[in-house]
């Protein structure tokens, strides 16, 4: 599936149907929705920018591992007390580097949890829009109901024959 911009959900258009949506409040959970999809695509990219650089890190970290492991080579040749001085500092940067990643991990689970829990809270407001219209919709029903009651209520009284006996009345009345 193709990645949303904000842009592709504030310029999607929908039919319009009878009984349809609102368009202002479907327009305003667009905005609403776009807003958070920018706010998360512009976290993405910081992620990615975060992970590009602490991914050159561990490079870097990798290349003095290699360098320190050359190093290792000519040092033991000339003794070994510098041999085991140079394995300490090695495994001091591999296990920073793992510390690191450790950590990264960690931080991307969290990002992703708080994600889930944005789009899980999305999805009850969804719920509860639907609920609402659907209320709305109910009660509209029931004006429908009630004008076409009294629409054959006024159907069943000739409203003619009741001014034509208005008159009458007042002439009587008044001779």
């Amino acid at each position: 599936m193709a990645e949303l911009s904000a842009l592709d959900i504030l310029g999607k258009q929908f039919n319009k149907k009878l009984r349809g949506y609102a368009p202002i409040e479907v327009h305003e959970f667009l905005s609403q929705i776009a807003s958070a999809v920018e706010g998360l695509t512009r976290e993405r990219g910081e992620l990615k920018q975060r992970v590009h650089r602490l991914e050159q890190d561990l490079a870097d970290f990798r290349e003095r591992e290699s360098a320190l492991q050359d190093a290792l080579v000519a040092a033991q040749k000339s003794a070994e007390s510098t041999i085991e001085a140079a394995r300490a500092e090695s495994q001091k940067i591999i296990d920073d580097g793992h510390t690191l990643a450790d950590r990264l991990v960690d931080e991307a689970n969290q990002r992703a949890q708080n994600i889930e829990t944005v789009v899980a809270e999305l999805r009850t407001r969804r719920r509860e829009a639907r609920s609402e219209l659907m209320r709305q919709v109910e009660i509209l029903e029931g004006f429908v109901r009630d004008d076409q009651k009294r629409e054959q209520e006024e159907r069943s009284t000739p409203q003619l024959a009741v001014l034509q006996r208005r008159n009458e009345a007042s002439s009587e009345k008044s001779g």
